[in-house]
Formats: structure tokens, sequence, C-alpha cells
């Protein structure tokens, strides 16, 4: 009989243990201003000194022009000037050289766009007068962007080429003042996700893209190498599957790349930390249930190392989210700042 008891309790003791194995993770949420503007998803972001940018997106009946500011210290305040081109959703947003650049995306009737259109942040005004696109991307929805030492960089998405509409793209194009077609050696792709750290740019997943993650190093480019290479792939071998998502949303504290939020085979709860040295994946704190909901199409950015995620939705729900969160990676998780 004591035989018994012991046996069911040993039991016992591996199903609490494996039951409690998610209070092992390291990282905490916690609740901060909520967005200002309607709620929205498929905004884009960007970050110039102290402040974060966000704004474009769709609320569910509209695409939107309307661009919001926020800081650590005044919070969150309306850009008093729209963005001059067409309202849409799913464009991008890089910095180049002092001056943010807007554009590409899809409108209300669903025609994708090619243009973009330079952003003034020592005045917060939009120039009017569209970007030369001359050797640069064609019209496209759910691109990347990002910037290296004052270069933008734009690529892959969803759209037309070489006479075809509605396909994948893998094209790649640097912006300096002008355009410049670059290599590319990832898949065709849309909505991946990228962050840059120490220079270089990390691309992570995304539909048609799913497994693999690639580093561009414009400081090693050369007449025989193209800056481009392919790091571990995301998948059952090395247990990272779970990072493989589109519509993620990604930022960077103290030199590590974190992704959240987005969609696999369903939404995606889970965290997962990138160490660049390693090239490794650690998984953290998961979207904190029922706090942080999940979604996809939302935007992040990072202020004075500490990272945040705002906006998005659900597809098909017809909700669409305006609170902010911050993600702390040291801390444990704490449901009293939810």
């Amino acid at each position: 009989m004591k035989q018994r008891l012991l046996i069911v309790l040993f039991a016992l003791s591996l199903f609490f243990t494996s039951c409690g194995s998610d209070n092992d993770l390291v990282g905490n949420w916690i609740k901060s201003s909520s967005f200002e503007g309607r709620a929205r998803s498929g905004a884009v972001s960007f970050v110039i000194g102290d402040y974060a940018y966000v704004g474009t997106g769709y609320d569910g009946k509209d695409a939107l022009k309307t661009f919001y500011k926020y800081s650590l210290q005044d919070g969150w305040s309306k850009v008093q000037s729209d963005f001059p081109g067409a309202a849409r959703r799913e464009a991008v947003a890089f910095e180049a050289n002092g001056k943010v650049y807007v554009g590409l995306g899809v409108d209300d009737d669903d025609e994708r766009l090619g243009d973009f259109y330079e952003f003034d942040p020592s005045t917060d005004t939009w120039n009017s007068t569209a970007v030369d696109m001359t050797g640069g991307p064609s019209a496209r929805q759910g691109a990347i962007a990002f910037t290296i030492n004052g270069i933008g960089y734009v690529g892959t998405g969803y759209g037309f080429q070489e006479g075809e509409d509605r396909t994948n793209l893998k094209d790649f194009y640097k912006f300096d003042g002008s355009w410049t077609k670059i290599a590319y050696d990832g898949e065709k792709a849309k909505n991946s996700t990228a962050f840059v750290i120490d220079d270089k740019a990390y691309i992570v997943s995304g539909e048609n893209s799913m497994k693999y993650v690639w580093e561009y190093d414009p400081a090693k480019v050369t007449n025989t190498f193209n800056g481009w290479t392919r790091k571990e792939d995301l998948d059952d071998d090395n247990r990272w599957e779970d990072v493989q998502r589109s519509q993620a949303v990604s930022f960077v504290i103290n030199g590590k790349g974190y992704i959240a939020t987005g969609r696999n085979s369903g939404l995606s709860r889970e965290v997962w930390e990138y160490n660049p040295t390693r090239d490794e994946w650690d998984e953290k704190t998961a979207l904190e249930s029922p706090e942080v909901y999940s979604r996809e199409d939302a935007v992040a950015f990072t202020l004075n190392n500490r990272g945040f995620i705002t906006t998005g939705t659900v597809v098909g729900t017809g909700t669409y989210y305006d609170d902010m969160w911050e993600f702390n990676p040291t801390m444990d998780e704490d449901d009293k700042d939810n």
C-alpha cells in the first residue's frame, strides 16, 4: 500500500513539474500608455532620437494617414501634419541621413502602391513631393525595411514584378538619396520581420520563408561576397520551430533581438530572444494571457533600450488594438503590473 502511494505521489510531482515549466521562462510584460490614435493594424513605426512614431495602417473600415509620436517622458501626441500620400496599410518606413521615408503598401481599393514620401523629424513635417523612385522597388505590400549607418534598405513583399502581379518577391534595394538594387540570397517572402544589431540586419521568417534567418552585413560586401549569410534554420532539429511566423514584430534590447506576436498555424503567443554572437534562440515569457492579447500586424520599437509593442489585429474578427506593452527580458513574470 505504501509503495502504491509513493508511486502516485511521484507521478503527481512529475505532472505538476511539467505543468509549471512555463514559469521557468524569464521575461515580464508591463502595461504601458495606450496608443493615442485610432486602434489599427498594418501600421509602420520608426524611432528618431527620443521619439517613436507610429502611423498609417487600417482601422477596420479605412486605411489611415495619421501619425503619432511617443516619448518616455512626454507620452503620446499627434503629429500635426498627416502623411501626404494615399492612405495605406502594410507600408514600410526607414531612416536615411536624418530623414524618414514612408512608402509602399496597399490602399482602400486593394491597389498596391509604389511611392515614398519624406518626413523631416526636426520639424515634424512631410515633403508633399513624392521621392524619385527611379531604380527603386516596384509597388508592393508586406515588405521589410531597415537602416544601417544612415542608409535605408527595402526588400521582399507581395506585389508586382516583371509583368506579374500578386507574387511574392525577393528583390532588395538600398537608398542613400537615390535607389540602387542589391543582391539578396533569401527566399521570395512577404510579412517577414527584421531588426538591426551592431550594424548587421537580421531578416526572420515570413510567409514562404518560415524557417529561414538571414544576416546582412554591408561592411563585408566585396566583389566576391554580397554581404548575406544564412543563419541556423528555425526547424525541429534545434527546437526553434516555434519561432517561425509571419506578420510578427521585432525589437532589440541590449544587443539581442526579440520576436513576438504574429501568426503560424494560429496566432503566436511565444516570445523568442536571438543571440547573434551564438546564433541561437532562447524562449522567453510568452504574451501574458489573458491581459496581453495575441495579435498580428502590430508594430514594435525600442526607446532607451526598452522594447514596446502596440496596435495590431486578429484578422477576420473585426478586433483592432490600441494597447501598448513593454517587455523586460530579465525580470520574472509579474501579473501585478498588468
